[in-house]
C-alpha cells in the first residue's frame, strides 16, 4: 500500500511539472519573443512631390538619387531596412504629380521628421558631386549636383504624423526645388540644399486656380503662384536671400500660360495667402497680385480666380 501511495505521488508530481511547463512556467524557445514584449508596428506609405524650380526652360531634368530613409523613434535615428534605393527626376513630379517611394514598416508612435540619405559625395578633379544627382539640359549636357552631407547625415523632412498599430498612413514629402538649388558664387556649381515638407495626405486639400487675365502676358513672360500660411507673407519676401526669393512660402505652382490654370496640392487645412509673381526669361520682375484668406479643407479642392489687373 505504501509503495502504491509513493507511485501515485510521483505521478502527480510529474503531471504538475508538465502542466507548469505547458503554461509558460519554463523558458521561451530560442528566438521567440513573449507576446507582452512584441513591438507594435504600422505602415508608412511614403510618396514625394515637387514644387517647380526656376532654373530656365533649357533644364529638362533634376535627377536625385535617394539611397536610404531613416526615421527618428524615441530620439534615435533608425534606417528603414525595407526601403529600396531610387533615382528620379524631380521635374516629373510637379503640379500635383507624385512618386510612391515605398511602404515602410515603422514602430507605432508619434513622429516629427524622417531623413532622406543620398549617395556619398565624390570628387572628380575640382568638382564634388553626388552619384546620380545631376541637372540635365535640352542639348543633352549635364552638370553634377553637390549635396553637402547628404550621404552622411542626410536631409530632414519635417512634419508631424502618427503611426498607428496595424494601420497604414500615407505621407507626402514635398521637395521644394525652388528653394533647394543654389549656384555657388561665380563657380557655376550647383548645390542642393533640400527643403522637404511632410504632410499627411488624407488631411490635405488643394487649390485649383486660374489667372483670368493670363492673355495679357506674352512670351517670354511667365507667372508663378506662391502659397503662404495666413499671416506669414511679408512684402520683403520678394528680396533675394542666399539666391532665394519667397523663402517662407509653403509651395508654388507655375501658371500654364496657355489657359491660365495653376494647381497647389498637398496643403494642410487652414487659410492661405496666394502671391502671383511675374518673371521674364526666368528673371524676377515683380509681385503682380495678392489674394488673402483662401481657405483649404481636407479632402477638398478650393477654386480661386486671380486677376492681376485689379
Amino acid at each position: 500500500m505504501n509503495r502504491f501511495s509513493k507511485l501515485i505521488g510521483i505521478l502527480l508530481s510529474l503531471t504538475m511539472l508538465t502542466l507548469i511547463s505547458g503554461c509558460g512556467g519554463g523558458s521561451s524557445p530560442s528566438g521567440s519573443i513573449p507576446p507582452s514584449t512584441t513591438q507594435k508596428t504600422g505602415i508608412l506609405s511614403l510618396s514625394i512631390t515637387d514644387a517647380p524650380p526656376i532654373l530656365g526652360d533649357d533644364v529638362t531634368e533634376v535627377n536625385i538619387a535617394v539611397i536610404g530613409i531613416e526615421y527618428n523613434y524615441n530620439g534615435e535615428w533608425t534606417e528603414a531596412s525595407d526601403f529600396e534605393p531610387q533615382v528620379f527626376n524631380l521635374l516629373d513630379l510637379q503640379n500635383g504629380r507624385s512618386l510612391h517611394l515605398g511602404d515602410l514598416i515603422l514602430p507605432a508612435g508619434d513622429y516629427k521628421e524622417i531623413r532622406f540619405k543620398l549617395a556619398a559625395p565624390e570628387k572628380t578633379g575640382d568638382v564634388k558631386s553626388n552619384p546620380d544627382c545631376n541637372i540635365t539640359f535640352a542639348d543633352g549636357s549635364s552638370v553634377p549636383l553637390f549635396v553637402p552631407s547628404g550621404g552622411q547625415s542626410g536631409f530632414k523632412g519635417k512634419g508631424a504624423f502618427e503611426i498607428t498599430a496595424d494601420a497604414k498612413i500615407s505621407i507626402m514629402a514635398d521637395f521644394d526645388v525652388h528653394k533647394s538649388i543654389v549656384v555657388a558664387g561665380n563657380s557655376g556649381k550647383y548645390i542642393l540644399k533640400p527643403v522637404i515638407r511632410l504632410i499627411v495626405t488624407e488631411l490635405s486639400g488643394m487649390i485649383k486656380g486660374t489667372v483670368v487675365d493670363f492673355s495679357e502676358y506674352t512670351d517670354p513672360e511667365s507667372l508663378v503662384v506662391f502659397s503662404y500660411t495666413d499671416g506669414t507673407y511679408d512684402i520683403d519676401e520678394k528680396n533675394e536671400i542666399d539666391q532665394i526669393r519667397f523663402l517662407n512660402s509653403i509651395s508654388s505652382s507655375d501658371v500654364n500660360m496657355t489657359d491660365g490654370n495653376f494647381t497647389l496640392s498637398f496643403l494642410g487645412e487652414g487659410n492661405y495667402t496666394l502671391v502671383t509673381v511675374l518673371y521674364e526669361d526666368d528673371t524676377f520682375i515683380d509681385v503682380v497680385d495678392r489674394e488673402d484668406n483662401i481657405e483649404v479643407f481636407k479632402g477638398e479642392t478650393t477654386p480661386v480666380d486671380v486677376n492681376t489687373s485689379d
